[in-house]
């Protein structure tokens, strides 16, 4: 219609008589902005950009995270036991096909969340291995591996200044180049040692047995020099936290604790029968406990550890999942949790088969969207937030980007196995770790998609 209307006023600008007043042609109007699409709505193709900050709080009843877009099947093919492989899958429209990997480590067993870093991702051999690997990021490709480690049960590696820090659970904390793998030192520090360490200002942090029980310790990273050493009440649930001047940690009877990072010093211990790492914002501190029957969410001053505020809570009978004693080693040892991310004065939070995004305030909802076959389970991951997206994963391997703002599926695929560690999302790839001992790389984006 509008290149009809232009050739009408051109017909009529050759016909007019001569020394008439000549008219300028009208200007197009503005399109009107995209609309948001209702939660459930057939979408024919990808969702518009969302506008930033229009958030509206609603309590509509959750929807199912397939209804907006089915899984798509990703047949990735099967390399051989160290082996990788590239394969293309269709886009979340089933159209456009995107860049896809799947390495298979030499080990066939459960891997926790792998680390991403120059390139490269970085990877476990699993509970039962004594062995680490760095696989190329675009390929998945073995570009080093370490299989004779001192100790087995590597814990999720972490990258931090080109080195690859890791504990085993019997009983050793490494340090090794991130480029070559070579081991710049490794360090018993007593049996077990189950949860991932942390590093920051020149230090790592490691949890590990003591003379008088479990300790929590720093380390200079450049040679393992013991820094500070202090006792705490059990194993820990997950990786320190750092954030500021402090370390912060949940140990499986349920204490968080705030300790100063360079010191050691006890800022405060607090009983809070927490079921995850908190998430640190400001003067408050982010975590899931456990309730009566139920799992919550809370919010803690970062001052003394006081309670502020209760908010969402969701039925739980899967909070047997939660370690409380060392009975069972590689429970502690793969153990997440709901651990909520607060971005933006919103946290966004998984329990019980349903996501939710709230006000970190209020505590009132924005959105919520659950995994209909796996409601009131720990059916979902920890979540991860990057950029626009939310991207979680499923224990029966289903693989979801949710748009912040809405909740609405942007994508979603079917990996065809088992998954229980976050998935790491880094510049517009998602990397995957399976009960399996397999890891896929996804193209899933372009690069802002980052965290």
């Amino acid at each position: 219609m509008r290149n009809r209307s232009w050739i009408l006023l051109l017909l009529a600008a050759c016909g007019s008589s001569p020394g008439a007043a000549p008219h300028d042609p009208p200007k197009p109007a503005e399109p009107p902005p995209a609309l948001r699409p209702e939660p459930g709505a057939d979408l024919d193709g990808p969702v518009a950009p969302p506008v930033r900050g229009k958030r509206t709080a609603r309590a509509a009843a959750p929807i199912d995270f397939t209804t907006d877009r089915a899984p798509i099947a990703i047949r990735a093919p099967t390399p051989p036991r160290g082996g990788a492989t590239t394969f293309a899958f269709a886009d979340a429209n089933g159209g456009e096909q995107r860049l896809g990997w799947v390495a298979r480590i030499p080990e066939a067993t459960q891997l926790p969340s792998v680390a991403y870093g120059a390139g490269r991702v970085y990877v476990s051999g699993g509970f039962e291995s004594v062995s680490m690997y760095a696989l190329d990021a675009q390929e998945g490709n073995v570009l080093w591996s370490s299989q004779n480690l001192e100790d087995n049960g590597p814990t999720a590696p972490l990258f931090e200044d080109d080195n690859v820090i890791f504990n085993t659970e019997s009983c050793t904390l490494f340090v090794m180049d991130a480029a070559t793998g070579r081991k710049k030192w490794f360090k018993y520090l007593g049996d077990p040692t189950l949860a991932q360490p942390a590093s920051a200002g020149g230090l790592v942090f490691a949890q590990h047995p003591g003379d008088s029980g479990p300790e929590l310790s720093a380390y200079r990273i450049g040679d393992g020099a013991v820094a500070w050493t202090r006792s705490i009440d059990g194993e820990l649930l997950a990786a320190p936290i750092i954030h500021g001047d402090s370390v912060y940690f949940t140990t499986i009877g349920g204490t968080t604790y705030r300790h100063e990072r360079a010191t050691g010093k006890r800022v405060w211990a607090k009983q809070l029968r927490a079921t995850s790492a908190p998430w640190v914002v400001g003067d408050e501190l982010f975590l899931s406990r456990r309730g009566k029957g139920v799992e919550e969410q809370i919010v803690v001053a970062n001052a003394d550890g006081k309670v502020l505020r209760t908010h969402r809570n969701a039925k739980a009978d899967y909070l047997a999942d939660v370690p409380a004693s060392l009975d069972d080693w590689k429970k502690v040892w793969a153990f997440e949790g709901s651990r909520p991310v607060v971005v933006d004065n919103t946290r966004y939070e998984a329990m019980g088969g349903l996501v939710q995004a709230s006000d970190a305030t209020s505590g009132e909802s924005f959105w919520t969207r659950r995994y209909a076959k796996g409601e009131g389970k720990r059916s979902t991951g920890t979540v991860v937030v990057a950029g626009p997206q939310v991207v979680l994963a499923t224990r029966d391997g289903k693989l979801f980007g949710l748009d912040v703002d809405t909740g609405y599926t942007l994508w979603s695929y079917d990996l065809g196995r088992p998954v229980v560690a976050q998935p790491i999302v880094a510049k517009g790839w998602v990397y995957v770790a399976t009960v399996d001992g397999t890891v896929l790389g996804l193209s899933v984006a372009d690069a802002t998609l980052d965290d």
